[in-house]
């Protein structure tokens, strides 16, 4: 396997113009959802896959695809099974994409390692467990009524936990909890809650004793990722889980400094943004070294969710895997699904590697920009 090499490149920017935008904040514009697709070919026919999902206001982005254009043609003769050596070569590389613009390509190497092994690859990184509990990663209502019969469905399809995506607006968001947990308190159902950076300290301290008084699961992301004092006053003055918003305290350093000085409860980390499978399994053991969960963010795409997934199911220090429901917005020309089952569990995808079959006639029609390196 010395000589396997890489000798073409892929790469697609693909949405669909008519799912509807998804808020995740009061005072935030509607989201649109980019799936940004690397599609590499070893000189023997084998197909690696790796997305990350990019999201922005009023236009698709096309950050992510111009920053992999710029990086792609050096990966031309590369062999892909040497995945730290490629990771390495990846974070010499000067993109202003960073990390997301770079975790793709080491998670298409990872999938064909895995298919060159012959088997699944959370099998390949370690094979904790075959499936994991899920939740159910709310979009955000109009009105607090909304959230209800949603919930329901949830519950129905056999969701046993659910993360809310909440106003974001302090005022609001209690009316939203308090009612929430009136309703549903004494069902075992158990609830997240996704401030998105927005409260002040004060409010963060708030509603961290109110959610600790009502047994709910975490409170993600109170305020800023940069805002360490807070955090560390969170974690030192509750028992509730205390969760960083996951997209900017990346690197192994950061990671490694957040938990070795009570910054976090757990570490938030995603394969597609924190620059690739080889960062995110680090991430796992320096968590593990904590004694500390790793709580995979992987609202998704199917392949940002296949690559997660299988990270998780290799470590044993991983309670939850976050699902956006209903699943469809965000199975755009994918033939495989990743779906709950009606006991609360996602299994990995059958087959090698990430085990995900793409319809590549339905992502080039979805495509607004692709570009093939060979």
């Amino acid at each position: 396997m010395e000589d396997c090499r890489i000798s073409r490149v892929e790469l697609y920017a693909l949405a669909d113009e008519d799912a509807p935008p998804i808020p995740w904040a009061d005072n935030q514009e509607p989201l649109l959802y980019t799936n940004n697709i690397v599609r590499l070919f070893t000189e023997d026919g084998t197909e690696g896959l790796g997305a990350t999902m990019s999201y922005t206001e009023n236009f698709f982005d096309r950050c992510i695809i111009e920053s992999l254009r710029t990086i792609v043609p050096g990966l031309i003769g590369k062999n892909p099974l040497m995945t730290q050596e490629l990771n390495n070569w990846l974070g010499a590389r000067c993109t202003w994409g960073g990390l997301p613009a770079k975790s793709p390509i080491d998670i298409a190497a990872w999938d064909i390692k895995a298919k060159k092994a012959g088997m699944p690859l959370y099998m390949l990184l370690g094979g904790a467990r075959t499936k994991i509990k899920s939740y159910a990663s709310t979009p955000m209502f109009d009105t607090v009524e909304e959230y209800f019969p949603y919930i329901d469905d949830c519950i129905a399809h056999g969701f046993t936990a659910i993360k809310l995506h909440c106003y974001c607006i302090y005022e609001k968001d209690v009316a939203l909890v308090e009612a929430v947990q009136a309703r549903y308190g004494a069902t075992g159902i158990r609830f997240m809650l996704d401030t998105a950076t927005f409260y002040t300290p004060a409010q963060a301290m708030k509603m961290a004793k109110w959610m600790e008084r009502h047994d709910w699961e975490w409170l993600e992301a109170p305020v800023s990722d940069y805002d360490y004092k807070t955090y560390q006053r969170l974690v030192a003055n509750t028992d509730l889980e205390i969760s960083s918003h996951g997209n900017c305290l990346l690197t192994l350093q950061e990671v490694t400094h957040a938990l070795s000085t009570g910054m976090w409860s757990d570490v938030r980390q995603d394969a597609t943004v924190c620059g690739g499978i080889t960062q995110l399994n680090k991430c796992f053991a320096i968590a593990a070294g904590h004694s500390k969960n790793l709580e995979i963010q992987s609202m998704g795409y199917t392949l940002t969710q296949a690559a997660n997934l299988h990270v998780a199911l290799a470590h044993d220090n991983c309670n939850y895997f976050e699902q956006f429901y209903p699943y469809e917005a965000f199975e755009l020309a994918s033939k495989t699904q990743i779906r709950t089952d009606k006991e609360g569990y996602v299994h990995a995808p059958a087959g090698n590697g990430l085990g995900v079959e793409m319809d590549w006639d339905a992502v080039k029609e979805a495509s607004f920009a692709s570009f093939v390196f060979e």
